[in-house]
C-alpha cells in the first residue's frame, strides 16, 4: 500500500524501488564496544522509532485523510482533521450538542472506515472527547459510538495533547500548575545528588 501510494504521488521509480526493498526483508545487528550481536530479521514495516517512520507515517496517512475530505462534503459534515504522525484529530464547531454530537459519530465513523480500508487500525480505547465551552456547569454529554462497535467517549475535565494541557475555558491554568509543579519537583530533587562535600557540583547540577 505504501508503494502504490508514493507512486500515486508521484515520486521516482528509483525511490520508491527503495522502499520497496526497504520495508521487506529487513535485518540488523546491534554493537556494543567489541560486541556484535547475531543478525536479527527486522521485517516489522515501519518501525516506531526508525528515522523514516514519522516521515512516511504522513505520506501514508495523508490520502485517507483527504478522502476524508472529500466524504465530509458529499455528507454535508463540517467537521475537519488535524494530525500529528500517527496522532490525529477530529474538530467540530457548534453551538448545540445536539448537532455536535451526530457530526462527531459520523465524521468518526468515516474515518474508522477509510483507516480500515487502508490497513490501518483506530484503537478505540485510546479514543477521547474533549469540548471547549465558556457555559458554566457545562453538561459535558457522551459520546455514544456503539453504532460502529466502539466504546462511548467520555469527556474528560482536562485534555492533554502534544505536551499541552487544556481546559473547557483554555485558560491555560492546569498547563501552568502542571509544568511549575514539575519544576519545582525537579529543583527539590536536586538536593539528593549532592551538597556542598560531596556529589554533584552545583554547575553540574
Amino acid at each position: 500500500m505504501l508503494t502504490a501510494i508514493l507512486r500515486h504521488s508521484g515520486f521516482v521509480d528509483c525511490l520508491v524501488d527503495f522502499f520497496s526493498d526497504y520495508l521487506v526483508g529487513r535485518s540488523t545487528q546491534y554493537a556494543w564496544n567489541s560486541f556484535l550481536s547475531h543478525v536479527c530479521d527486522a521485517d516489522i514495516g515501519m518501525g516506531q522509532g526508525s528515522a523514516l517512520s514519522p516521515v512516511l507515517s504522513v505520506l501514508y496517512i495523508a490520502p485517507p485523510l483527504h478522502l476524508f475530505e472529500h466524504r465530509a462534503r458529499a455528507f454535508n459534515l463540517d467537521t475537519s482533521t488535524l494530525s500529528y504522525v500517527d496522532d490525529g484529530l477530529l474538530v467540530f464547531q457548534g453551538r448545540m450538542y445536539n448537532k455536535t454530537l451526530p457530526e462527531l459519530t459520523s465524521s468518526y465513523s468515516i474515518v474508522s472506515d477509510l483507516m480500515a480500508s487502508f490497513g490501518l487500525v483506530m484503537k478505540h480505547d485510546k479514543s477521547e472527547i474533549f469540548y471547549f465551552s465558556r457555559a458554566h456547569n457545562d453538561s459535558n454529554p457522551e459520546l455514544n459510538l456503539s453504532a460502529i462497535s466502539a466504546p462511548t467517549l467520555k469527556p474528560k475535565t482536562y485534555w492533554r495533547y502534544l505536551g499541552f494541557y487544556f481546559d473547557q475555558q483554555l485558560s491555560f491554568k492546569e498547563h501552568v500548575q502542571f509544568y511549575s509543579t514539575k519544576a519545582l519537583t525537579t529543583v527539590k530533587a536536586m538536593g539528593m545528588l549532592g551538597n556542598f562535600t560531596r556529589g554533584l557540583l552545583p554547575l553540574q547540577k
